[in-house]
């Protein structure tokens, strides 16, 4: 069951003058404050943590905490002051974190943006639209977005330049998933070939030209679901050969022909293959990243 909150009076923003403070004071419910300009620093107790721009900081019922605002520049900051009827299940709020910081991906900054948005235009339909986001934030924030620390944006930078070289690739000409040779990828990746396939098979458990070959393989997965492509139409778009070649390459990876997989009615995860390689990271980069 997932948590459940109760907005006090929606998503505000407050402007502050250089040198401003606010407190001491002892909260009676939950804040989430998250900085849009200028700087702070947050004290409560013994800590005393700097507030920047992309900072989300929630502070929780019994706290006595003070804020001193920039003391060179304006400072602006948005809040929502909130209780929670439920945590679902959520851990004990004295475990939850103090601050995380937000980047431009990170789906608590798209969540913050949209509630500053929904703030626009109050009533009683976007008071519950703002709980159920709120609570959504406060799931996010206390257990983290599900992709852990090692998440999709946390490939080895002999990968990313690797990512960024078969992006382009495919990219080009008429969009075809071609294969790339090993020497080519190495050289894309700034690393000799054998060293690129040993950090491939220390990290994936497959070489980096059959870990490319996984993620064609996904994308004619989704073909073979997701259109009226003739089979080799779909060989054709993800770079192999012939059908042939695809079918045997295909069945290898699917346990299933490139017909059966098709007439299976999109059963089965087109990414399972990728997944169990460990190389979901990797196809998130080619696939999802690169419409």
């Amino acid at each position: 069951m997932t948590c459940r909150v109760v907005v006090r009076f929606g998503v505000a923003v407050a402007h502050y003058p250089p040198k401003a403070t606010y407190g001491p004071r002892v909260l009676d419910d939950f804040e989430f404050v998250w900085m849009l300009s200028g700087s702070a620093r947050w004290e409560c107790g013994d800590l005393d943590l700097p507030l920047r721009p992309g900072t989300l900081l929630l502070a929780r019922p019994g706290m006595r905490h003070r804020f001193a605002w920039d003391p060179r520049r304006p400072t602006a900051h948005a809040y929502a002051h909130f209780s929670v009827p439920s945590r679902g299940l959520l851990p004990a709020p004295d475990t939850w974190p103090l601050t995380r910081a937000l980047t431009p991906a990170d789906p608590m900054a798209a969540l913050c943006r949209y509630l500053l948005w929904l703030s626009r235009t109050p009533g009683p339909a976007t008071a519950e639209r703002a709980n159920d986001m709120v609570g959504c934030l406060l799931d996010l924030f206390v257990a983290g977005p599900l992709p852990s620390d090692e998440s999709v944006d946390g490939l080895p930078e002999h990968v990313e330049r690797l990512v960024d070289h078969v992006q382009s690739a495919w990219r080009s000409g008429s969009g075809e998933a071609r294969a790339l040779s090993l020497a080519e990828l190495a050289t894309a990746a700034r690393v000799s070939s054998g060293h690129l396939s040993r950090l491939f098979r220390e990290r994936f458990a497959v070489g980096p030209v059959a870990a490319i070959e996984l993620v064609r393989l996904a994308r004619a997965a989704t073909l073979l679901q997701r259109s009226n492509l003739s089979v080799g139409a779909v060989s054709e778009s993800c770079g192999f050969a012939n059908p042939f070649h695809f079918s045997r390459r295909f069945s290898s990876a699917y346990g299933a022909s490139p017909r059966a997989y098709r007439a299976a009615s999109g059963e089965a995860d087109p990414l399972e293959p990728v997944v169990r390689a460990g190389l979901l990271p990797l196809a998130h980069r080619l696939l999802l990243e690169d419409a």
